[in-house]
């Protein structure tokens, strides 16, 4: 009922003023409105205009600017401590952390806020949000960079817009179309047109032109226009959604690469010992490196259309993708001096140091990719459990490889052509000599 209740609110039609308030509905019952006036959008600064409505069985909702929690210009609803109102809270994203409260932001919290039904709406205008410690928006063009999140829970009950917050359940960065958000009035989008002027008294708390309104609506049985305009399942949300394909696709690619295969390539060369094991090792390795690069082409698209190229996950996967290109080239070096040599050179070296480093290093990034596509806890547990496991069974094959080589050359310390002819032995009947030294 409360579901029903907010979609169809979301999708009434009220006057010219709100036409083409643009929505969007990233979860089935949260949905976010969007209004920019036309004095903001030819200027590119100004007032902007915008709704959050969500059922009280949420904790809190979050709409934020910016392509990810760092730098981000953030709103979080939550009841208000009469649990009949509603508090907005403006806060500053520093990281994957908890924002940090906004008391330079300039918002006011408009008539038509507050619980009805069991449902929270915010109406919020924003005088400061075309720019932030940390980032800006022109309001003049059409693409721009937003964020959602929510946490489901038991209600806050807080007039506190610096209260402490429990992490989100889900988040995730999503974009919107400006110039489909443009109205013509200067004023309230989301109730009537005979409450919109410009100057009209905020039915909320206000610290005044520099200060914050952050507390709730006394008039929240006037909740009866959630929003206006477009649908809330537009492009923005088709878009959204194709998004989270290809993050989904990402994960389990570069998953598949760095938490399966190339361990498992790594490891089995050390533990097992039968003929031509080393094509097993390098045809097991090619195959992660080719889910690797499909990998790396999804997330630059994802990190290209999200401006997340800055972020710490794709620095270091565009280093792996390229140190990796060169690690087959170490490997088929080190097979052929080795074999020629008897012994370990400096392509083996650099094969086993590339190799070892790389797949260590694109576990980690996995977990800093999981943040920055801001996963739930359940999911950032699980890919470190299993990846702590992987990682605890690779470090152990290493030492037992080691333990073995130096096993099977005790003896003949002092006799080098002997060791030599020992490792030749062993590289060209099973492989396990070259194996062991390869990544």
């Amino acid at each position: 009922m409360k579901t029903a209740l907010l979609v169809a609110a979301s999708l009434s039609l009220g006057a010219t003023v709100h036409a083409a308030v643009s929505n969007t509905c990233p979860e089935t019952d949260v949905c976010y409105g969007l209004a920019i006036p036309d004095a903001t959008a030819s200027s590119g600064t100004g007032d902007i205009y915008f709704q959050l409505s969500a059922p009280t069985t949420y904790q809190w909702i979050a709409l934020g600017q910016g392509s990810s929690m760092s730098g981000s210009n953030i709103f979080i609803m939550y009841p208000s401590g009469d649990g009949n109102n509603v508090t907005v809270s403006p806060r500053l994203g520093t990281g994957h952390r908890q924002p940090q409260y906004n008391a330079n932001a300039r918002i006011t919290l408009l008539e038509g806020s507050g619980i009805q039904d069991g449902v929270m709406t915010a109406n919020v205008r924003c005088s400061s949000c075309n720019s932030w410690s940390g980032g800006s928006m022109d309001f003049s063009g059409s693409a721009s960079r937003w964020i959602h999140a929510y946490r489901t829970g038991s209600a806050l009950n807080s007039d506190d817009p610096a209260e402490n917050l429990q992490q989100h359940n889900q988040a995730y960065p999503f974009s919107w179309d400006l110039s489909q958000a443009r109205v013509t009035a200067d004023g309230n989008p989301f109730v009537s047109s005979a409450s919109n002027a410009p100057d009209s008294t905020p039915t909320t708390a206000s610290a005044g032109s520099s200060g914050t309104s952050a507390i709730g609506n006394p008039n929240s049985g006037s909740g009866s226009n959630l929003g206006g305009g477009a649908s809330p399942i537009d492009g923005v949300s088709q878009r959204q959604r194709q998004q989270e394909r290809m993050q989904t696709a990402h994960a389990i690619c570069a998953s598949i690469a760095f938490v399966g295969l190339f361990p498992i390539g790594a490891i089995i060369v050390r533990v097992a010992g039968f003929k031509n094991l080393v094509w097993v090792h390098v045809a097991t390795q090619t195959i992660a490196l080719a889910v690797f690069i499909a990998a790396v082409g999804l997330g630059l698209y994802i990190a290209t259309s999200g401006n997340q190229l800055n972020e710490a996950h794709p620095i270091i996967g565009l280093v792996l993708f390229v140190v990796l290109f060169f690690q087959p080239i170490f490997g088929w070096m080190h097979h052929r001096l080795f074999k020629k040599h008897g012994g370990r050179t400096a392509w083996s070296y650099a094969h086993l140091t590339v190799g070892r480093g790389a797949i260590v290093l694109g576990m980690i990034n996995g977990g800093l990719g999981l943040q920055l596509a801001y996963a739930n806890s359940s999911a950032k547990i699980a890919y470190g459990v299993v990846a702590g496991v992987v990682s605890a069974t690779y470090l152990a094959s290493i030492i037992f490889g080691e333990v073995k080589r130096k096993q099977n050359t005790r003896g003949y310390g002092a006799n080098e052509k002997e060791r030599a002819r020992l490792d030749r032995e062993d590289s060209d009947s099973t492989g396990e000599r070259v194996v062991v030294d390869r990544a």
